[in-house]
């Protein structure tokens, strides 16, 4: 594995002693360190991995408490800064738009994680075999998933380009990303592809009303492919 992942949960609690992650979030973020985590092979072969924090204004962020960390900035536009830490682990934190609008008990006010990210950038055919698995594994685990990019028109977000990109949802508040292909930065572009939104967040209907008039409970179906 090309990312030190044990040096992952002095991260996360850092994150957590800021006030950054909650105990769910802190909770999701470690559970990558799991040998049971669904997407192993994927990370595996991933070349880093992101949590992308909202936070209410990165000016405020304590910085000093990251360089002592050994972090370094890679990356700085308005409203948005990635740190990378050693061990391959990066924290993107921003004040800006990242995702499409979406049903949510977060504000604008507090810190949330937005999506966990892992990152694949070698684009060997093995590597994008295991890449296009993702679906497959959203499925078999009952996950919504969304693509962006084909491999041909790349996805453009927060400065950045990469090839093609797997969101995958697996519950409320729960989303990952998977970036394939080399990271190209733009100074100037901040890029249309924002995050598609997490399916599990819209208003969830218990109950409807049968053809004689009684309220019977309504299923969510098991298998959940690119449900708009």
């Amino acid at each position: 594995m090309k990312i030190q992942i044990n040096q992952l949960q002095a991260i996360v609690e850092m994150l957590q002693d800021e006030k950054l992650l909650n105990n769910t979030e802190g909770s999701l973020a470690s559970s990558l360190e799991e040998n049971n985590f669904v997407f192993l092979p994927q990370l595996e072969i991933a070349d880093s991995i992101h949590f992308h924090i909202h936070v209410p204004d990165i000016a405020k962020l304590d910085e000093e408490l990251f360089f002592d960390r050994g972090a370094a900035i890679e990356n700085k536009k308005e409203g948005y800064i990635k740190y990378g830490f050693p061990g391959s682990i990066k924290c993107i934190f921003s004040h800006i738009p990242v995702a499409q609008k979406e049903q949510s008990s977060f504000l604008s006010c507090q810190a949330y994680l937005d999506h966990i990210g892992i990152d694949i950038r070698s684009e060997d055919k093995s590597s994008y075999i295991l890449f296009q698995q993702i679906p497959l594994i959203a499925a078999q685990n009952d996950f919504y998933f969304k693509r962006q990019g084909d491999g041909v028109d790349v996805v453009k977000c927060c400065h950045m380009q990469v090839k093609e990109k797997y969101w995958v949802y697996a519950g409320k508040n729960v989303n990952y990303e998977f970036a394939f292909g080399p990271l190209v930065i733009h100074e100037t572009g901040f890029g249309i592809d924002l995050r598609p939104a997490n399916p599990f967040n819209k208003a969830v209907v218990e109950e409807t009303e049968s053809c004689c008039g009684q309220p019977v409970a309504t299923t969510t179906p098991k298998i959940f492919v690119n449900q708009n």
